[in-house]
């Protein structure tokens, strides 16, 4: 996952960036004040690393369940714990799948 992230960070600098200071100066309402910057990031990322498209399509299933359980559960969103675990299975087995792949 680290090495997905180092490809974002690569590719998508000025848009994470962007996003950071979102964030900062607006720390009480980021979630709804930052969603251009965080469109601009996920939207940089699943054009320029091939890892975030894959991770998407493999692992469709576990992104909807987990946003599903965050939406209904905002105010105790650590309900959410399982299906996070579950999405984060997901894309640790795509990630080694792709090393794997690439590593052949």
């Amino acid at each position: 996952m680290n090495a997905t992230f180092i490809q974002v960070v690569k590719f998508c600098n000025s848009q994470l960036e962007a996003y950071q200071r979102c964030v900062e100066n607006h720390p009480k309402d980021w979630t709804s004040e930052c969603l251009e910057q965080k469109r601009e990031v996920t939207k940089c990322s699943e054009e320029n690393v091939p890892e975030i498209k894959m991770m998407k399509e493999k692992c469709h299933e576990a992104i909807s369940a987990f946003d599903d359980c965050l939406a209904k559960n905002e105010a105790n969103p650590e309900v959410c714990r399982d299906k996070l675990k579950d999405l984060h299975d997901c894309m640790e087995a795509t990630t080694d799948t792709t090393i794997n792949q690439k590593n052949e």
